[in-house]
């Protein structure tokens, strides 16, 4: 096994995608950025940044969940013992990567979510949407963490048969974390702040929202 792998969901996301994978390479062994089918010029600025970053590419635009799963498929087959998650478009702090690491060590854990503080940085919408997720996973899934729809995570690559997803969306994630809940993993929770640019929420609106929870009743007795 050789260290860390962070796994970078990107679609059309030249104007950051590029600092973002720069920036966590300084933690990890492995930076595979998945390019998810993206219109802009996302896989061109990809193609200026040296190893560890490795590129990936959807030719078409499949959904973050499935970007995800590509990109932790590819850090198992390059050796990977640990992986990390975290969103191409500035949201999640790259100099965070060594806390979550750390801290999934001397616990001795095998996963780890993060938890956005400062919670008035978040759009209202987005904050109600993500508190009733959150009590439906506590009530479906027995799952205790406060911000079950971030995507900045951490954990072993041993793990992933036990939490692999099929949702191909947005959704993803959070099917992913509910298997956590379920599979009796050893988890915990590391809080970052939340970083909002002024605008609309990009991507989750309260209709994702909505639906999912009507996917995680399904997902009580499937998954």
């Amino acid at each position: 096994m050789k260290g860390i792998a962070v796994v970078i969901p990107a679609y059309n996301e030249e104007r950051r995608v590029s600092q973002v994978a720069s920036a966590a390479a300084c933690y990890a062994e492995f930076v595979i950025v998945v390019d998810d089918g993206s219109r802009d010029g996302t896989w061109r600025v990809l193609s200026d940044l040296p190893l560890p970053v490795y590129r990936v590419r959807h030719l078409v635009n499949m959904g973050k969940g499935a970007a995800v799963k590509t990109g932790c498929v590819a850090a198992v087959r390059l050796g990977a013992e640990l992986i990390v998650t975290l969103d191409a478009d500035g949201q999640h702090s790259p100099e965070y990567i060594p806390c979550l690491i750390g801290h999934l060590r001397t616990h001795c854990l095998d996963f780890i979510f993060t938890e956005r503080t400062g919670g008035d940085a978040m759009p209202f919408a987005r904050r109600a949407g993500n508190y009733a997720v959150n009590r439906a996973a506590l009530y479906l899934f027995r799952l205790r963490t406060r911000d079950v729809w971030c995507g900045f995570r951490a954990f072993r690559a041993s793990c992933l048969p036990k939490i692999m997803w099929h949702a191909r969306d947005y959704s993803g994630e959070v099917q992913m974390a509910l298997a956590v809940g379920k599979s009796g993993l050893a988890y915990g929770a590391f809080p970052i702040p939340t970083i909002y640019e002024t605008g609309a929420v990009k991507g989750v609106h309260i209709l994702h929202g909505l639906k999912l929870l009507v996917q995680m009743a399904v997902w009580r007795i499937t998954v």
